[in-house]
C-alpha cells in the first residue's frame, strides 16, 4: 500500500504497538504518586508520542500523493497537469524527509563516524558495483558526510575491478553495514559472480600526548658552529609507550633541534600507526567479503535487484533514483 515506504511504517506502526497502554498509565494515581516511575512512563509516552506524530505526518503526505496522482487521469489541460505534477514532486520530497525523520525517530543514533569501505567487483558485477558506489556516496554526501581517499582500480579487461573510500561523518557506519557481504550478481541461468562490499571502523590517528616523551639534551658531536661541544644543544626525544628514539643535533639552537625531532618523531608514529590500522581493517574487509548467502542480489537480465529484507525490495530496477534509495537505507535501519 506504501510502496517503498511500507517497512518504516511497519516498524513505526510495532513501535507503537503500547502507545495507548502507556497514555492510559499516566493516568493512574499509583502510577502519579511514584514521581520516579511517572516520570520514567512520561519519558516512554513522549518518545512514542513523536513516533506517532511522524508515522501520521507520512501517513498523511503519501495519501495525498495518491489523491493527486488519481487526479492526472481526469485533468486535459496541459497547464493543470504542470500543477499536479509539482505537487506530487513536493509531496515526494516531503514524503522522502518525513520518512528519514520517522527513521531517526526509531533509533537511528547520530553518532560522528569514520568509516573505510572496499568495493571488489569481476566483469559482470562491476556495473552493478559502480551504480551502488555512486548511490551510496550521493546518500552519505546528502547526510553531510565526506568521502575521502577514493582510488578506483581498473582492471586490464577496463572494467571497475575495485573501489575504496573513507567515509567519515554522522552514522555513516549505521547507514553502510547493512549493505555489506558478498551479494549474489545471477549472470545467466547457471552463472552468478559475487559483488563484495565491506565496512570497518577507521580510527582517526591520535595526536601523542605530552606526557608521552622523554627529551633529554646533551653536547652535540655534529655540525653546530661556536656552540658545538659548550653547550647542549643536540636533542633526543623517546616515546615512551614504544620506545621509538630520534635524535636531532643539525641545528644550532637546542630549541630548533626539540622542535624537529617532536615533528620527526610524530611523523614516524603517525605512519606506524597508520600502516597497524591499515593491516587491521584490510584483515577485517577480506573477512567480510567471504560472507556468503547475504539478503541482497542483483539480477543481470532483469537489471533488478532484491534484498530479502525489506518487502518492498523484490526485483526493483536498479539502480534506484538517489530519493528512493535513501528510503531503501531508512528501512534497513529501521528493521
Amino acid at each position: 500500500m506504501y510502496g517503498i515506504y511500507g517497512d518504516i511504517i511497519d516498524a513505526a506502526e510495532r513501535a507503537l504497538a503500547g502507545f495507548e497502554e502507556t497514555q492510559e498509565l499516566l493516568e493512574y494515581p499509583e502510577v502519579q504518586a511514584d514521581k520516579a516511575y511517572y516520570l520514567s512512563v512520561l519519558s516512554k509516552y513522549n518518545e512514542l508520542k513523536v513516533i506517532k506524530d511522524k508515522l501520521s505526518a507520512l501517513q498523511s503526505a503519501l495519501e495525498e500523493e495518491r489523491a493527486f496522482s488519481a487526479m492526472l487521469s481526469e485533468a486535459s489541460a496541459e497547464e493543470e497537469r504542470a500543477a499536479i505534477y509539482k505537487e506530487i514532486s513536493s509531496l515526494k520530497r516531503i514524503a522522502s524527509g518525513l520518512s528519514a525523520s520517522l527513521s531517526n525517530a526509531l533509533g537511528c543514533k547520530h553518532a560522528e563516524e569514520r568509516a573505510y569501505c572496499k568495493f571488489k567487483l569481476k566483469e559482470a558485477s562491476s556495473k552493478f558495483g559502480v551504480a551502488l558506489f555512486s548511490l551510496i556516496k550521493s546518500d552519505l554526501l546528502s547526510h553531510g558526510a565526506k568521502i575521502e581517499d577514493e582510488k578506483v582500480i581498473t582492471a586490464k579487461g577496463g572494467f571497475v575491478q575495485e573501489i575504496s573510500f573513507i567515509a567519515d561523518g554522522a552514522d555513516v557506519i549505521t547507514r553502510l553495514m547493512p549493505l555489506t557481504g558478498a551479494h549474489k550478481v545471477y549472470v545467466a541461468q547457471a552463472k552468478s559472480e559475487e559483488l563484495c562490499f565491506a565496512v570497518t571502523p577507521a580510527a582517526r590517528v591520535e595526536t601523542a600526548k605530552e606526557s608521552d616523551f622523554k627529551i633529554d639534551v646533551f653536547h652535540s658531536q655534529g655540525a653546530g658552529g661556536q656552540n658545538i661541544n659548550k653547550v647542549e644543544t643536540a636533542v633526543r626525544v623517546t616515546h615512551l609507550p614504544t620506545g621509538l628514539v630520534v635524535v636531532c643535533q643539525d641545528e644550532r639552537s637546542q630549541l630548533r633541534n626539540k622542535e624537529r625531532a617532536l615533528k620527526t618523531i610524530e611523523k614516524r608514529l603517525k605512519e606506524r600507526s597508520e600502516q597497524a590500522e591499515k593491516q587491521r581493517m584490510e584483515a577485517d574487509i577480506r573477512a567480510q567479503h567471504s560472507q556468503k548467502n547475504t539478503p541482497i542480489s542483483f539480477d543481470m537480465a532483469t537489471g533488478t535487484f532484491t534484498d530479502t529484507r525489506l518487502k518492498a525490495f523484490s526485483k526493483v530496477p536498479f539502480p534506484l533514483d538517489e530519493a528512493q534509495f535513501t528510503n531503501y537505507i531508512n528501512g534497513l535501519i529501521a528493521l
